[in-house]
């Protein structure tokens, strides 16, 4: 009888733990226009979410222009979400960018907001931070 009350505490802490560590993904920081300027830390494994405003459908959308891609990748494309349930044209929304840190490194991250064919023209707009991977 003890015996099985020892086996059976056993599989329930080891079903605790699993679902307590479940929750512990990598972490992620999430950046906003606000922070264009700051400087951000993360541990390698963990992302980078920046979400900017922006406006695709006057042809202007967020591009990387710096990066270090041994030290933070691109995770996927910028990714669009409007800001009104049903589209409207002319209406902006938010450029979501996902990076994901690789190693220990320095780099500064600068995205540009810009008309990719506008190639003689400075962009509308900079955001510009720097990343330390830990």
């Amino acid at each position: 009888m003890f015996r099985k009350f020892q086996t059976l505490m056993f599989v329930a802490v080891l079903v605790v733990l699993f679902l307590i560590s479940a929750g512990c993904g990598p972490k992620q920081a999430k950046l906003t226009g606000a922070d264009n300027g700051k400087s951000v830390t993360l541990n390698a494994g963990e992302t980078l979410v920046i979400e900017l405003g922006a406006n695709p459908s006057t042809g202007f959308s967020w591009e990387v222009s710096e990066l270090d891609t041994a030290i933070l990748v691109q995770v996927g494309e910028f990714e669009y979400h409007g800001t009104s349930i049903v589209p409207m044209p002319g209406s902006g929304g938010t450029q979501t960018l996902t990076l994901k840190a690789l190693q220990p490194g320095q780099t500064t991250v600068t995205l540009i907001y810009h008309r990719s064919w506008e190639t003689d023209v400075p962009p509308a707009e900079t955001f510009t931070i720097q990343v330390t991977v830990k």
